[in-house]
């Protein structure tokens, strides 16, 4: 049977971790910082339960030893993102909608939902924000955008 070594850091090391952290991302320091931001394409939360990716920062300096927030991962913010995919119109006489996430050959979605289109407006799919409207729609809809 093989045993595995376990490096475990001694407390007073994490200590003197979290103290050179802070010091180095306090908030002051990273409102400053580009790469403290929310994400490239967006400075905000989009979310109402969503933390700030600062405070996340903040909160747990000890997580970001490397200090090096140019190496840190930035996703893009897919609320821009989707919201740069147009409308998919549906035909005449078509009122409902199918949406699973566009599965596609990666086989990646969510489960099936069906979107009631009987008003004059676009109409979005709560799982993946994609957004779909009757044919007979378009000039109306296009006009308001």
């Amino acid at each position: 049977m093989l045993s595995r070594r376990v490096t475990r850091i001694p407390h007073a090391t994490k200590k003197f971790l979290r103290w050179q952290s802070t010091n180095e991302l306090s908030k002051a320091n990273l409102k400053n910082n580009v790469n403290a931001q929310q994400a490239p394409n967006r400075a905000d939360v989009w979310s109402p339960t969503q933390a700030s990716r600062i405070d996340i920062i903040d909160k747990h300096p000890y997580r970001f030893v490397q200090r090096d927030l140019d190496k840190q991962p930035q996703p893009y913010a897919a609320i821009e993102l989707i919201a740069q995919e147009p409308i998919r119109y549906l035909g005449h006489g078509e009122n409902i909608a199918v949406c699973d996430g566009n599965k596609g050959l990666t086989l990646q979605g969510h489960p099936k939902v069906y979107i009631n289109l009987d008003q004059p407006q676009a109409a979005t799919c709560g799982y993946c924000g994609l957004r779909y409207a009757k044919e007979e729609f378009k000039s109306l809809i296009e006009s308001q955008q």
